[in-house]
């Protein structure tokens, strides 16, 4: 029997009563918003059509840690524009993907260039877990790139093997692949002394 949330698409989960306000708020208008409503992000929008998005992440990182006054900050100057979006058509797998590939764990549903709804990578796994996978994947794959240049940059440091050395035969849980032939400590040592 297949999994009914294969199947599933954002417009079957998305909240879609989405707290939006105008370019010009305050970031301490935004912020009580998002407290009163008990919220982590609201969505920016410029004459009814969506722009950006604050979320609380944001709040800390552009405001409270540069110390700004929020009073006399704008939304528009904080938010994160231009807004990533699916639409409501779009499966949940693809949501889910779309949030690991941005690093974001919201996304704004629109239709038409309106905005239809918001949902949450909470959202997602609340209805369907496995797509958890998704995210490790695409965490994985994204520290690979920064662990292979490490790697370029440590080609001289030694990867130790267990098994027989290829030159005397003893078993050795620190062999060394070294031109093309596993060696232990010992002739490896013999090796170098005799370069």
């Amino acid at each position: 029997m297949s999994d009914p949330t294969h199947s599933m698409f954002v417009k079957d989960i998305m909240a879609v009563n989405v707290v939006t306000m105008p370019l010009d708020a305050s970031v301490f208008e935004v912020s009580k918003s998002m407290s009163e409503m008990d919220i982590g992000s609201v969505i920016i929008t410029d004459k009814e059509r969506p722009v950006g998005i604050i979320t609380e992440a944001d709040i800390v990182r552009r405001v409270i840690a540069e110390e700004k006054d929020v009073k006399a900050t704008s939304a528009s100057e904080i938010m994160s524009s231009p807004i990533i979006h699916v639409e409501p058509g779009t499966g949940l797998t693809e949501a889910m993907r779309v949030m690991a590939k941005s690093n974001i764990r919201r996304v704004a549903v629109l239709k038409n260039n309106s905005l239809a709804g918001i949902i949450t990578s909470r959202d997602i796994l609340r209805w369907s877990p496995e797509l958890i996978d998704i995210l490790v994947e695409s965490l994985r794959l994204r520290n690979e790139d920064a662990v292979r240049e490490r790697a370029e940059d440590e080609d001289d440091e030694l990867i130790a093997y267990g098994g027989e050395c290829s030159n005397c035969g003893e078993y050795s849980t620190d062999l060394v692949l070294e031109d093309d032939e596993y060696l232990c400590e010992s002739c490896r040592e013999s090796w170098e002394d005799s370069e």
